[in-house]
């Protein structure tokens, strides 16, 4: 069954992408991207909140805090890439 719901995950997180990416290309605001990054950073709180909450119990808070902040702003570099590569399409 867990490997079902990753697939389900990895798949939501490239239509998260493709989505960002599609709306440069269709020129829909720079809002799409912080839309698209939105996604992924829930997908990784779903994924591992468990042990974000795990730190926290430890006492590691400002730790699992630092985590998901970084993964927030690898969803924002990720969907602001696609975005870009959308607009760049759009010129060609």
């Amino acid at each position: 069954m867990r490997v079902g719901l990753e697939r389900t995950s990895n798949v939501i997180g490239y239509l998260a992408i493709l989505g960002a990416a599609i709306c440069g290309y269709a020129a829909v605001g720079a809002w799409a991207v912080l839309v698209a990054a939105l996604a992924l950073a829930s997908l990784s709180q779903a994924e591992y909140g468990a042990l974000y909450r795990r730190s926290a119990e430890l006492g590691l808070g400002s730790l699992g805090f630092s985590v998901a902040m970084k993964s927030l702003g690898n969803a924002l570099l990720a969907s602001g890439g696609a975005y870009v590569g959308g607009v760049l399409l759009r010129l060609l």
